[in-house]
């Protein structure tokens, strides 16, 4: 654990966030030949618009490094990056209760800079503690369509394999505004040495080695805005040391993926952490394929294919879950879980859409329908095991804010037939 004030400094010293008005401007001083002299009267309106230009461009550069508000959107599977695992520094949820920090961004594509010490620092006040990431990365070498980088960080974090559900925006609010938290989480502290290597056509490996020590997460808050008590508990992780090699590829790209999408997108992952001298010993494969299909200039049919498969000694902070936001709308939110996964999701979805003349004549809608299995080892893939729901959406900004209204299918005595009415603003893939 990191007590000591000491450490602390270090570490502000190490993100660059002690001397922040250090860091490079992204507009640096005029040139002696530049148009802007120091004759110019203060109120020539050229000159205030530069001013503030520099103003605004500064206040950005900071957000993005220290604050952390580069969300890395561009690329589709960023949610579940195999070494970015943190969340931002401002989040809320009901094992760390309201966290706050500062952040510094790792080494972005087309950046100047070949070498960058990047990280987060920040306070959990339900667990009274401070999660923290230090990270060096450096870029190898780099060319219009390629490059490689490689980086080390170590990290006291608290994690999810959930990530891929949702925006960590969207979980925080939803657990401020009605203690509806969709991730569910772990403590992991460790080191991970990693390289990067991308290629073109949006091709991007990763591989890596991560040894840390695992610790379970308990409920430390039941404060909300409009309920109070009402928190489902967090999952017991097993403790241990992780001793793993881990590896993915994504490829392709979605364009537009709060509006009407298209493009489409693959990502291959496993971890092996059998003979490597842990405590687990298990390996663990995910797969993910997703593409929008344009139908017409409006409309587009979205589809997404998932998979999972993990061995039995895995524990249960790597399983997987599915159910609710993110996966199987219409069932409690991770209440499947198992070593085993298959999920599908469909959108039809219209842009402009006329509801009623006058009022909604404008407006985004779609039909979604979600289907997703999983099993344990000794159970075999069975259709009358999957669980299938189905619903609509009427969006106020596109389909990034939304209201889903969705019908579990699944007639079961121990399953709830009540349809799901959230407002979203992340889309479900």
């Amino acid at each position: 654990m990191l007590r000591s004030a000491t450490t602390v400094l270090a570490l502000l010293a190490l993100f660059g966030l002690s001397p922040v008005v250090a860091q490079p401007s992204a507009s640096p001083v005029p040139p002696a030949d530049s148009t802007v002299s120091e004759a110019s009267p203060p109120d020539d309106p050229e000159r205030e618009r530069g001013h503030w230009g520099d103003v605004r461009s500064a206040v950005s550069h900071h957000a993005d490094d220290y604050v952390g508000a580069h969300e890395w959107d561009e690329a589709p599977y960023a949610r579940e990056s195999a070494v970015y695992r943190s969340g931002p520094p401002f989040r809320y949820n009901r094992v760390e209760g309201l966290v706050l920090g500062v952040q510094r961004e790792p080494l972005r594509p087309g950046a100047d800079d070949r070498t960058r010490a990047f990280g987060q620092l920040a306070y959990a006040f339900g667990l009274d503690d401070i999660r923290y990431t230090a990270g060096v990365e450096s870029r190898l070498y780099s060319t219009a369509s390629t490059s490689l980088r490689f980086g080390v960080q170590y990290h006291e974090q608290t994690l999810s394999t959930d990530r891929w559900k949702t925006s960590s925006l969207e979980n925080s609010l939803s657990n401020i505004g009605f203690e509806d938290g969709f991730f569910d989480y772990y403590e992991a502290e460790g080191l991970t040495v990693y390289a990067v290597q991308a290629l073109p056509y949006t091709v991007q490996i990763t591989a890596g080695f991560r040894a840390e020590a695992h610790r379970s997460l308990s409920r430390q808050t039941d404060w909300s805005i409009f309920e109070r008590g009402r928190f489902r508990p967090n999952p017991a992780a097993e403790d241990g040391d992780l001793r793993a090699l881990f590896a993915s590829l994504t490829a392709g790209h979605i364009s537009d993926p709060g509006g009407l999408p298209s493009g489409k997108a693959v990502r291959l992952a496993t971890t092996v952490a059998d003979g490597l001298g842990g405590s687990f010993a298990f390996t663990r494969y995910e797969a993910d394929a997703r593409g929008f299909l344009r139908l017409t200039p409006d409309t587009r049919l979205g589809l997404r294919l998932r998979g999972g498969y993990t061995t039995s000694g895995a524990p249960p902070q790597v399983r997987f879950a599915l159910g609710g936001v993110g996966s199987m709308r219409g069932y409690v939110q991770n209440r499947f879980r198992g070593t085993r996964m298959l999920l599908a999701n469909a959108e039809y979805l219209i842009d402009g859409a006329t509801l009623f003349d006058d009022v909604l004549d404008d407006v985004f809608v779609g039909g979604v329908v979600d289907a997703g299995w999983v099993g344990t080892p000794g159970d075999a893939f069975r259709v009358d095991d999957v669980l299938p729901s189905a619903g609509f959406s009427v969006g106020l900004d596109e389909r990034q804010v939304r209201l889903d209204v969705v019908w579990p299918l699944r007639d079961r005595p121990d399953l709830s037939q009540t349809p799901s009415i959230r407002l979203r603003i992340s889309p479900n893939f």
